[in-house]
């Protein structure tokens, strides 16, 4: 039976039309072309060419609960009871975005990720889930007696812990910006521009960026792609960090969930810097945790470059709500 799947960021929300585990039919829409939820699911069923599905669940990037979910990084509030009713769903559910993330992982085909250090995976250890994009999402998958089980969580908003004096002297330097520096602040689209700021006050000689950037006019796309594609030093200094920071918050969660089953990275950003994410930085940063050093040594870390695994997990959740 088909189902109607979700993934809805503050950026972009995907729609998508599976069987099965397959995705059918996928629409893209961006998040802030519409005043609210309704108005986007409206435009996509209007496309379909055939018998909408009855069957619904949505990934939502915030706080879900009660059966309403309001986006952290887009002024919406959707109701899973208003949906069911004003589009004649059967069921709708609604779930977390690094929720149905961390479900997509038990379904993702091989080629969509690249692994990064470690060894194999514990068949049945438990897995974390954490990505970087518009926010910072996290979820641990925890094999349970039949299965698994997801505890979706908000660990983006947790403290940041500098891990040597330069992010030291960047956790300062956020603070005058910032009543609470959470990791989100950091390790995140937003983020890498925080680090660049920051980056260009310290610098001596902002030749490279004080035309370009002298307002923090760019954003983590452009800074990224600078740094990736080696044109301003800047930029590679800020992605280097970065990452640093990504594999030390990837070890954190490793640490709490004796996560023996892998350390899969999701979110928006993770593909498009893989290769600066696989210069060693990253893999440093995971396993310099002191004592805890050699049991991170063998937990894989594996990056997922396909971009829709919330709409798997999604699907996947709708699917078991028949």
């Amino acid at each position: 039976m088909q189902v109607l799947a979700g993934d809805i960021g503050g950026t972009n929300t995907r729609l998508a039309v599976m069987e099965d585990g397959r995705i059918l039919l996928k629409r893209h829409y961006p998040s802030g072309n519409f005043s609210d939820f309704q108005a986007v699911l409206s435009r996509f069923l209007s496309e379909l060419p055939g018998n909408r599905p009855l069957h619904c669940c949505l990934a939502v990037a915030g706080i879900v609960k009660n059966d309403t979910a309001t986006p952290t990084n887009i002024s919406w509030s959707i109701d899973g009871s208003d949906l069911k009713n004003c589009f004649s769903f059967d069921t709708v559910r609604l779930i977390n975005d690094f929720e149905a993330a961390a479900w997509g992982t038990l379904l993702v085909s091989g080629t969509d990720l690249v692994q990064i250090g470690g060894g194999h995976p514990v068949q049945d250890g438990p897995r974390a889930v954490l990505g970087a994009g518009t926010g910072l999402g996290q979820a641990l998958v925890v094999p349970c007696q039949g299965g698994h089980q997801v505890l979706p969580g908000e660990g983006g908003h947790a403290d940041f812990a500098p891990g040597n004096e330069k992010e030291v002297r960047l956790l300062k330097f956020l603070w005058r910006r910032f009543s609470h520096v959470s990791m989100e602040r950091v390790l995140s689209g937003p983020g890498l521009v925080n680090i660049h700021r920051f980056l260009s006050s310290e610098s001596v000689s902002r030749d490279n960026v004080a035309d370009i950037d002298s307002h923090g006019k760019l954003t983590p796309a452009e800074i990224a792609r600078n740094a990736v594609e080696e044109i301003d030093t800047l930029c590679t200094e800020a992605l280097t960090m970065f990452a640093r920071i990504y594999g030390a918050e990837a070890g954190n969660l490793a640490l709490r969930s004796l996560a023996t089953g892998g350390v899969y990275v999701a979110g928006g950003i993770a593909p498009r810097i893989l290769a600066v994410l696989e210069r060693g930085d990253f893999r440093n940063a995971f396993e310099d945790k002191g004592r805890m050093r050699k049991f991170l040594r063998d937990i894989p870390v594996f990056v997922v470059t396909t971009g829709h695994l919330g709409l798997l997990g999604a699907g996947f959740v709708a699917g078991r709500e028949q």
